[in-house]
């Protein structure tokens, strides 16, 4: 009997809290990437992301079944964030931003690939002519273009 209570219990929390745990980012807390201090996986306000990186140059929202979905333009450089403020992707295309800035200062548009190893954020791979990094068994990859060893765009997408 107390078993079968205990299983109505277990069933009537789930059913009840049907997100639990789900995200339509597939994050369910913050990563150790970040961007100037915002984390993939970190949940954030409009005025919290301003406040760390000012106001965009542009700004779009909109509504989505799993909730507000932003974008935010910082001249040549978006960032995305869903589920309410998950912060999920972003390309970078300017030396204003920096990821990864708790290794020993980061990487940025303008470094050596090279960096990345130095910093300890592992040994990128080379795959037709771009870089991969991958972290913390992450099916998802930094993604790092370069001319002549010099990073000249960073993205990241989540694989949702």
């Amino acid at each position: 009997m107390k078993k079968f209570i205990l299983l109505i219990m277990i069933l009537l929390f789930v059913v009840l809290n049907g997100n639990y745990g789900f995200s339509q980012t597939s994050y369910i807390h913050a990563t150790d990437m970040d961007v100037n201090g915002i984390f993939i996986g970190g949940t954030y306000t409009k005025s919290q992301i301003e406040e760390k990186w000012g106001i965009p140059t542009e700004y779009r929202s909109n509504e989505s079944e799993f909730g507000l979905d932003e974008q935010y333009y910082y001249a040549n450089d978006l960032f995305r964030f869903s589920d309410n403020g998950v912060f999920h992707s972003f390309y970078i295309n300017t030396s204003k931003f920096t990821v990864y800035t708790a290794f020993k200062g980061g990487i940025k548009i303008g470094d050596k690939i090279s960096k990345i190893r130095k910093i300890g954020l592992g040994t990128p791979i080379l795959r037709d002519g771009i870089y991969y990094l991958n972290r913390n068994n992450s099916d998802d990859a930094l993604v790092l273009e370069h001319s002549k060893g010099i990073i000249t765009k960073i993205y990241f997408i989540t694989s949702i």
